[in-house]
């Protein structure tokens, strides 16, 4: 058994002898090839886990101490008999060693050695010039920070150095196979790997005289390893047939319209590979077959113009992704263009296709759902009109029942669907256009789950079946937005109300196709997108941010994108929306209810003012206070929202314990004693219906603090506010009188109630208003939370809340 950490020693051994130049200059070829393996050294753990990038980190600083240390004319009388794959191109032992170097800098999964050996490589040209093909400008290209991110390094800095020699491609291309590609444990960089390989496949050929011919071979060669694959190996399946679908990606652009030899060569070839792998999926169970379904569909999907190719269609070759952005119309051309199916395999691909679709849209997988339903757009195509009608019925009764298992919500048939719409909208009958938009608007009715309201939204974001049906989805919409359902898990409705919203945005986006009859229904969404772009989660409040810019003026959207979603700016900029004139047109209607927009509005944001964050409390309160404090009209306008939301939100503590706190907090900052439209009398009765027989004790100590503020109005020791002094009403002034008495009288009354911590909490209020008074004495020195009910009411009846 290989050992790695006996490897490492040996490795950096190796490398310090040649930093100190001990090896003699006759013996590097073995050396060299030492040095190579090690650049390429990999062993897993029985977990699974790399354990080989300490030794393949001493490899790069071998090759840079034989850089620095050997001579250009001692390393180029290397013989290069032992390397031979590159023997057969007659390339130095330096030309060698940079395409190594190229490939690991490219493809390495770790960071530091792909820099490791960017720095190697460096040094290599630097120290040997005009020994390496394109030597400056692979330095230039492979540069050390170039090669931070796999991604980037995997895709354009490989794509990149191809393009100055064929060599460094032809290395990372047999690199991309093996275990530092296709057979890498991170999915995310099998992805990159595969789309790499297709670029890469695809540059090659570019220089060929027959580039057709250049991508069967690259097709060839995944196949190859395919076949050579044990079942265990499902990340490696998964790889290669993700490579194979970049490869079919490239055929466009290959002069693939021309039938030619070759072309009719790679479509029998890829067809034989593509039934061969449907036909595999169908009937055999690998261990993570969410891979396998994965894969196989992006397979389906880029398959398309072989496909095509093979229907003798008429038309220009189309890569399989560029169907998701084609209209109904231009889908309808494309099935009329494929519709003469004679061909048996393209039968059996429309067979297996189904068989295995059916499978695969049950996934709860989002990659999965992604990949499933656009290969559903290319299944639809190479149906008959009876295989299209059956096909979609079957998904649509699918898609309307609900599910028994909790891991299953057929979330795939909805985005399915959606995907499908445009196609069967062009080409069904109405009544058939119809039974997508019933299927889906039936299983939101009869089923409430958060995640498979979640799903629906989501295949709905962006689609035609949207966007052409808007009256049918507006109550959908619109029950979205508020969907505040929270479970074990939390605030699951978030889900949901993420999804409405990015819904929301995809049909405000196409604003100017139909102001008319979209006016309506986004002055219905707009008020509740405000309301979400002031609420306390970040996730969703940064949605609402980007959806309420689309209804803006240009500058106006500049100014909001570039706002922060939890600064204070930001939250002026939401409340000064009423009255500035930045809206677009379709929108502005829904200003003409000034009450409603700030109902609205208060709703949202006392949510970010109470149970936000702490940078998120401050920011809000801040805002809240600046513009109340810019006219009485906008104080005016925020306390008199306050005041109607606690009446409107009864019953709802969600909105109705941060609205008390933030009524409280206007208080105590001196901005709701100065409003003059308020009813105080009103607002006691709402905080006392609040209150009554409610088990939530935090929202007892919200009403509590109301209540101390309301009864702090009139003390003594403060003078009469100014604005209830000039409010010219007799009537309200009488009111907030009583308003102050029932506030002192409830405040009396909650000294008697059963829980301990809620005395206490009106002590403390009772502490501030009566702090200064002789009698606030009687409140020091007792265990509020244990008094006698006759203690109570003797400093009950001193202080003077006996009655209202």
């Amino acid at each position: 058994m290989v050992d790695p950490l006996e490897w490492h020693g040996l490795m950096l051994t190796l490398s310090h002898l040649l930093y100190r130049r001990s090896p003699p200059a006759d013996n590097l070829a073995d050396i060299v090839q030492a040095l190579l393996m090690g650049l390429s050294f990999e062993r897993r753990s029985t977990s699974g886990s790399p354990t080989g990038s300490n030794v393949r980190d001493a490899a790069c600083f071998g090759i840079w101490a034989l850089a620095r240390r050997y001579t250009t004319p001692e390393l180029l009388a290397v013989p290069t008999a032992s390397f031979t794959t590159e023997a057969r191109s007659e390339a130095s032992i330096l030309q060698i060693i940079a395409i190594h170097l190229v490939a690991a800098a490219c493809l390495d999964p770790a960071g530091n050695i792909r820099r490791g050996s960017s720095a190697a490589l460096q040094e290599l040209i630097g120290r040997h010039p005009d020994t390496v093909e394109q030597g400056i400008f692979v330095v230039q290209t492979v540069d050390y920070h170039a090669v931070a991110l796999r991604s980037r390094a995997m895709q354009d800095v490989a794509l990149g150095v191809t393009r100055l020699s064929h060599r460094y491609g032809e290395a990372i291309l047999d690199g991309l196979l093996g275990w530092r590609g296709v057979g890498d444990v991170d999915t995310a960089s099998r992805r990159a790997a595969g789309v790499s390989y297709g670029m890469i496949a695809a540059e090659l050929s570019s220089t060929e005289p027959d580039p057709i011919q250049r991508l069967t071979q690259a097709i060839s060669l995944a196949l190859t390893r395919v076949k050579l694959l044990e079942a265990r190996q499902v990340e490696e399946r998964h790889g290669l047939f993700l490579s194979i679908a970049a490869v079919f990606d490239a055929l466009p652009a290959a002069d693939g319209s021309q039938r030619t030899a070759s072309l009719d060569g790679l479509i029998q070839l890829s067809l034989d590979a593509l039934l061969d792998i449907l036909n595999d999926c169908d009937t055999k169970t690998y261990r993570k077959p969410e891979l396998v379904a994965e894969a196989a569909s992006r397979l389906i999907i880029s398959s398309f113009p072989v496909l095509q190719a093979a229907a003798f269609a008429s038309s220009t070759l189309l890569p399989g992704h560029s169907l998701m952005s084609k209209s109904g119309d231009e889908l309808a051309k494309i099935v009329k263009s494929v519709s003469t199916r004679n061909d048996n395999k393209l039968s059996a691909f429309v067979t297996l296709a189904g068989s295995n679709l059916e499978k695969w849209l049950v996934w709860p997988d989002i990659d999965i759902i992604n990949t499933a339903s656009e290969a559903a757009v290319v299944y639809m195509i190479f149906c008959t009109n009876a295989e299209r009608d059956v096909a979609i019925r079957g998904w649509a009764d699918a898609a309307r029942a609900r599910q028994s298992s909790k891991t299953r919500t057929t979330s795939g048939h909805f985005s399915a669907l959606a995907a499908v719409y445009p196609m069967a909208s062009t080409l069904a009958l109405d009544q058939d256009k119809m039974l997508i938009c019933d299927a889906i608007i039936e299983r939101w009715k009869n089923d409430t789950s958060t995640d498979t309201r979640a799903c629906i939204l989501q295949s709905l974001a962006g689609s035609e079946v949207l966007r052409q049906n808007v009256k049918l989805f507006s109550d959908l919409l619109g029950e979205g937005c508020d969907d505040y359902t929270t479970t074990a898990r939390g605030d699951v409705g978030s889900h949901v109300r993420f999804a409405a919203i990015r819904a929301t945005r995809s049909l405000w986006e196409k604003l100017d196709d139909d102001i008319e009859t979209k006016g309506q229904l986004i002055s219905t969404l707009f008020l509740r997108i405000l309301r979400l772009a002031a609420e306390k989660l970040d996730r969703v409040r940064a949605e609402a941010q980007a959806a309420l810019a689309v209804v803006l003026k240009p500058t106006q959207a500049a100014m909001l994108r570039k706002s922060t979603f939890s600064s204070k700016a930001y939250f002026v900029f939401l409340l000064d929306l009423l009255d500035q004139d930045w809206l677009h047109p379709a929108v502005s209607p829904v200003k003409d209810d000034a009450e409603k927009w700030m109902d609205a509005l208060m709703a949202g944001i006392v949510s970010s003012a109470d149970t936000g964050n702490e940078e998120l409390v401050i920011a809000s309160r801040a805002a809240l206070c600046e513009f109340c404090e810019r006219s009485s009209a906008s104080r005016d306008a925020v306390c008199t929202a306050l005041g109607r939301n606690l009446k409107a939100w009864q019953g709802t503590d969600r909105v109705l314990v941060p609205t008390l706190e933030v009524v409280a907090f206007l208080f105590h900052v001196g901005v709701f004693a100065e409003c003059s439209g308020v009813n105080y009398k009103s607002l006691c009765l709402q905080v006392q219906k609040a209150c009554y027989k409610t088990g939530n004790v935090r929202k007892i100590e919200a009403c509590i603090r109301v209540y101390g503020a309301v009864a702090a109005l009139g003390w003594e020791a403060q003078p009469v506010s100014s604005a209830a002094a000039v409010c010219g009403s007799d009537d309200l002034l009488k009111k907030r009188e009583e308003g102050i008495r029932e506030a002192r009288a409830r405040l009396g009354a909650l000294m008697f109630h059963p829980w301990p911590r809620v005395r206490s909490t009106v002590v403390d209020e009772l502490w501030i208003l009566y702090r200064d008074e002789t009698v606030a004495q009687t409140l020091r020195s007792v265990n509020w939370g244990s008094a006698e009910k006759a203690k109570i009411k003797t400093v009950v009846d001193a202080l003077g809340l006996a009655s209202a």
